[in-house]
């Protein structure tokens, strides 16, 4: 295999991996929300490693479901705020969490959550914290066995519906305009760089 034809089929990849980054985490991109779920092929674990290097993003790596490999990609600043709540927080203690630090929770929830994935079983209603999701939203689902919702599109809405729906909008929109930032040729660095969101790596 020829250099040029070897350095093309890994452009290719990483357009691919950026694809799908995009389609599935724009909302955390653009910075409208805290965090997403990015489930990719396993075989493509590295690859995305390599892809969000120095993005500003965090992409932790929760389990692998099979073929698939589903990490968190968030942004830690704002990651860190909303566990930082007191409401949150209480919330967090009903399913075992601590006060301890943010790495803690973080694999903490890594392991309720691969222990679901591997039983199907007691589904770790958490998530919906570690996605962002309005804690009232997350209490309400919960509450009502996920029926009685006012709304439905990212998740089901039992709040303020209104609010929500244009943030769903938004989500939408980003994501429109990232896939097209990609189709003409921009990287996912110059995505984010775009979006104003790259955060200081520590």
């Amino acid at each position: 295999m020829s250099e040029e034809v070897f350095y093309l089929l890994q452009t290719m990849d990483r357009k691919r991996i950026e694809l799908q980054i995009v389609l599935q985490c724009a909302p955390t991109i653009a910075g409208l929300k805290t965090s997403n779920f990015l489930i990719v092929p396993k075989e493509q674990e590295e690859q995305v490693r390599m892809v969000m290097r120095y993005t500003g993003l965090f992409s932790y790596r929760l389990v692998y479901d099979g073929n698939r490999v589903i990490f968190l990609v968030f942004n830690k600043q704002k990651l860190l705020e909303y566990l930082s709540r007191e409401d949150v927080k209480r919330f967090l203690k009903n399913y075992g969490y601590s006060d301890k630090a943010f790495g803690y929770s973080l694999r903490f929830f890594q392991e309720r959550y691969s222990k679901f994935v591997e039983s199907r079983e007691d589904f770790p209603h958490e998530a919906g914290v570690f996605l962002g999701y309005p804690l009232c939203d997350v209490k309400g689902f919960i509450s009502k066995g996920g029926e009685n919702y006012r709304a439905s599109g990212y998740w089901k809405v039992y709040g303020d519906t209104e609010n929500t729906l244009k943030l769903f909008e938004k989500f939408d929109d980003a994501k429109d305009e990232m896939v097209c930032m990609l189709s003409e040729g921009n990287s996912l660095h110059e995505i984010i760089r775009s979006q104003n969101t790259l955060l200081k790596v520590g």
